[in-house]
């Protein structure tokens, strides 16, 4: 009874770090055996949740659970990875309906529904680590790995928000990128990299911000200040010598009484003092880019002539 006690001690341990979860080949590495396996099941003790895979009693429900489930289930040398990685480490938004992992290339793993299998033969052990103790690629890898498989805004983005957490390692990433290159996603992130390099990282504070910078730099667009401040407030972004400025104007935080007002009264302030506006929706930003490239264009062309 006692050793069975310390038994049961470790695995309420182990599920607590694991958010709520524990893997039948851990049990057995605990000392747990098949038939006491069986009883706790029987007693509703341990709860299936996925093959393999047991909560302590109940099915806790959680995007890091779902995570966790996912990585335990398809074995130890599995881990999170891609978008999935790059959401466990704060780099983009979590919630994603499909989960990435990454596994050695010879590794015999079954497709699963809403789990994206990336296989890789240049997997160091450096770049595997654990983040609330799921099984993960490192920043370093992710920031790579993300690069082959969502736009360049996106990865402007994660980059700036790594390097917001302090999470950002220029020497580690350069490292990976010299053993990968020529793999998708390579030329993507050192055309981000070669850019924070000559004007430093913008700090944008939305993923519509790092898509309207990536229009500019893409088509040619002088590249504007971002965020700046004056008498007039932040603006979103600025080309002082043209005195022309964009707002973007996301549905989701120019709905509210407030923000129209502030909006409006932003709008006076830059007029008066002769600059031109142009707002620019996030739906007009997403479906019709090139309208909006030729919008900026205009106005700074027009402000220089």
């Amino acid at each position: 009874m006692p050793q069975l006690r310390a038994i049961d001690r470790h695995i309420r341990l182990l599920a607590e770090r694991q958010h709520g979860l524990v893997a039948r080949r851990q049990l057995l590495a605990l000392g747990l055996g098949a038939e006491a396996i069986v009883h706790r099941r029987r007693t509703g003790r341990l709860v299936a949740v996925d093959r393999g895979v047991y909560a302590l009693g109940h099915r806790p429900s959680s995007v890091h659970t779902r995570w966790m489930q996912i990585v335990l289930v398809m074995g130890p040398r599995v881990v999170l990875s891609h978008r999935s990685a790059a959401a466990l480490w704060g780099l983009r938004p979590g919630g994603a309906s499909r989960v990435d992992v990454t596994c050695p290339s010879h590794a015999g793993r079954q497709a699963r529904a809403g789990v994206v299998v990336h296989r890789t033969r240049t997997l160091a052990p450096t770049e595997v680590t654990a983040s609330e103790a799921i099984p993960v690629t490192s920043v370093a890898r992710t920031l790579v790995d993300l690069a082959a498989v969502v736009r360049p805004h996106e990865v402007r983005r994660a980059v700036e928000r790594a390097d917001e957490a302090e999470l950002f390692d220029l020497r580690d990433v350069r490292r990976i990128l010299d053993v990968l290159r020529g793999r998708p996603g390579v030329a993507t992130l050192e055309a981000v990299l070669a850019d924070a390099a000559d004007h430093g990282l913008a700090h944008t504070r939305s993923d519509l911000e790092a898509l309207f910078l990536q229009l500019c730099l893409d088509r040619d667009i002088p590249r504007p200040v971002v965020n700046g401040r004056d008498g007039a407030g932040e603006v979103d972004f600025r080309w002082p010598d043209r005195r022309v400025a964009v707002e973007l104007d996301g549905y989701r935080w120019h709905r509210s009484r407030r923000a129209f007002e502030a909006d409006r009264a932003r709008s006076q302030v830059l007029a008066a003092r002769g600059w031109t506006l142009l707002r620019v929706s996030d739906r007009q930003l997403v479906r019709t880019p090139a309208t909006v490239a030729l919008r900026v264009t205009a106005a700074l062309r027009a402000a220089r002539a």
